[in-house]
């Protein structure tokens, strides 16, 4: 790990004050070894992090900074664009909605809320992780995902769920293939007892990354009618953020092979 920090702190040398830096620039702001300042620079330039002007043999922020900014930037921009969004719907429905990505097996984490007006708030505080397989915009994001990864991300033995969701590996993939024909995907008395709610997934056309929006209202409390502008609301919301994202498919996924029925 101390090449790491040693490399983390060349880099911080930069800024836009100080966008390129000769060989003795580095070691005066570092304070390290010639030897070690030297094998560090001809580490990051080969792997791209940094670039060496072949005439003034001075040191910039090469490529690869460029392209992880970018990813950064566009992270940030999915996520702001999509909250903007979505808190127009909450305004105008009074329920709260929320903003999930999902982690690197079958979780979700939700990254940001917007709180409704009604005076029964459901909420979900930020960072807090869910299992995707029973929320809707958690299957929303699953849906999206090849029948390979959801394989690879589901565990076995398949846990143990609210009665509401998916018992086994075949009634999720049914569930996921219901939500990618029809680009609904609903969830009630499963998280929380008495907590429904409806969502999407959204992906940027720029990076690929998927976010998962959704609206959450008390099941008893809200009517069929209610329910059903939540859905209208939401379908519109998908539409226009699809068109304004680039979302490259603007269709959930493809419709599951068969042999992704069993498991």
């Amino acid at each position: 790990m101390s090449a790491l920090t040693n490399a983390i702190q060349i880099l911080r040398c930069f800024s836009t004050r100080r966008p390129d830096l000769s060989f003795a620039d580095v070691m005066a702001l570092t304070g390290k070894p010639k030897s070690s300042t030297s094998r560090l620079l001809r580490s990051l330039r080969d792997c791209g992090l940094l670039e060496q002007d072949a005439h003034t043999r001075r040191y910039r922020p090469g490529l690869l900074t460029f392209e992880l900014g970018r990813l950064h930037r566009a992270h940030d921009d999915l996520i702001d664009t999509a909250e903007r969004e979505l808190r127009e719907v909450c305004a105008r429905t009074g329920h709260t909605g929320y903003i999930a990505v999902l982690d690197q097996g079958y979780e979700q984490v939700v990254l940001r809320i917007v709180p409704g007006s009604n005076p029964l708030r459901v909420v979900n505080p930020p960072g807090q992780r869910t299992p995707a397989l029973i929320t809707s915009n958690g299957r929303a994001l699953l849906a999206r995902l090849s029948d390979a990864d959801i394989r690879a991300r589901v565990p076995t033995p398949y846990p143990t769920l609210p009665r509401n969701s998916p018992q086994d590996f075949t009634q999720l993939m049914a569930r996921l293939e219901e939500i990618r024909r029809t680009g609904v995907s609903e969830a009630a008395d499963e998280a929380i007892e008495g907590v429904g709610s409806q969502g999407f997934a959204l992906a940027s056309g720029e990076t690929g990354e998927l976010i998962g929006i959704a609206v959450s209202y008390s099941v008893q409390a809200t009517t069929a009618a209610e329910r059903a502008n939540v859905r209208r609301e939401l379908g519109a919301l998908a539409d226009k953020l699809r068109r304004m994202t680039g979302d490259p498919t603007g269709q959930i996924a493809p419709p599951l092979r068969t042999a992704a029925r069993t498991r």
